[in-house]
């Protein structure tokens, strides 16, 4: 196992959806964040090609069948990198204004529209268990495979932005977090990411704001 891949394995899927999995690989761009600068776990497109497989984006034969084009490799992939994150940034606008109950403008989707017709041209019908399913064409290039990457999380947002979920989609209540997952607790009342993390967090906040104010 390389230690990129450890490091990645860190990374807690909390979303309930992997496009919002996705946009949580960063964190502090909401506009009251309490964090001085955003946190990027996107440091290079080899941590998000590890990230992949631990989020299953991709499958394990996927994996074996790319990962010497780019583990192997000395090429940064920056371009391949930096269209990544900009799709990423372009989501965060798009879910974290919904979480707010805030609307979206045409303006705002066309980001996921343009990825959605470039991914479009990898996609293809083939036969699962005997029935036409959709899958992905094979990618002989790292650029294409990006392209490939970014074309999936675009059909899943998709998916979800115009599906029955959707009216679960939140943000964590936290200012020094702007995780989005989807609630699925029986009463729908979750505030927090993960209680563990930053709802433990805010308790202790306000416990030792309390004593000060003693």
């Amino acid at each position: 196992m390389s230690h990129a891949f450890s490091a990645v394995k860190m990374i807690r899927l909390i979303g309930g959806a992997v496009v919002l999995d996705f946009i949580n690989t960063c964190n502090g761009r909401r506009p009251n964040s309490s964090l001085d600068a955003p946190q990027d776990r996107l440091n290079s497109f080899q941590f998000f090609f590890e990230w992949a497989l631990h989020a299953s984006l991709i499958t394990h034969a996927e994996y074996e069948a790319y990962k010497s084009s780019i583990l192997d490799s000395v090429f940064p992939f920056q371009p391949c990198l930096k269209s990544v994150v900009d799709f990423r940034e372009s989501l965060f606008r798009i879910f974290y204004a919904l979480s707010q109950e805030q609307p979206v403008t045409p303006e705002v989707l066309q980001p996921l529209n343009d990825a959605l017709e470039r991914g479009n041209a990898w996609r293809v019908l083939t036969v699962k268990n005997g029935l036409p399913a959709w899958g992905w064409k094979h990618c002989s290039t790292v650029d294409e495979l990006a392209t490939m990457l970014v074309g999936r999380l675009a059909v899943q947002a998709e998916s979800l932005l115009t599906g029955p979920d959707l009216q679960h989609l939140k943000c964590c209540s936290s200012l020094e977090c702007d995780w989005l997952f989807l609630d699925s607790s029986k009463n729908k009342q979750r505030r927090w990411c993960q209680m563990s993390v930053c709802g433990s967090r805010e308790k202790l906040n306000r416990l030792k704001h309390a004593g000060g104010a003693l």
